[in-house]
């Protein structure tokens, strides 16, 4: 049963005792709670959002835990910082989002969008990702 997932060597995100989700880099532990926490977690970006996806669920349901990995908030984490690394990384995982996740990326989304730092096919997959949550906000 393991209860971390290495991001890198040193590096790995694990849940505590009380369920909170944290980063572990070398011997200090690092709260993952507010978007700007995240940053620390970019990494995970690179690798395919289904086996990330798999592994920190197995760390939920082996902890018992309530809260599952909150991925909104790394993506939105990486599309804050207005990196096109990143932003690039971040744009493939948010089609694996539930909509209500997608949904509280309307305003980074809706920046991007509007950016002149981001590229333009990034630009349009954010038009396209905006417009599929105001089609879902006009459902509800």
């Amino acid at each position: 049963m393991s209860t971390e997932f290495e991001i890198d060597n040193g590096l790995s995100i694990a849940l505590t005792e009380a369920g909170a989700w944290i980063i572990k880099a070398d011997d200090r532990e690092f709260r993952l709670e507010e978007i700007n926490d995240f940053y620390r977690a970019w990494l995970l970006l690179e690798q395919p959002f289904s086996e990330v996806k798999t592994a920190l669920d197995q760390i939920a349901r082996d902890a018992n835990a309530a809260t599952p990995f909150p991925f909104a908030k790394l993506i939105g984490s990486a599309l804050k910082a207005q990196s096109r690394q990143w932003t690039d990384c971040a744009m493939v995982w948010v089609p694996f989002l539930a909509a209500a996740e997608k949904a509280t990326l309307k305003g980074l989304l809706s920046d991007t969008r509007d950016s002149k730092w981001a590229s333009q096919k990034i630009r349009q997959l954010a038009r396209k990702h905006v417009n599929e949550i105001e089609r879902g906000d006009q459902d509800a």
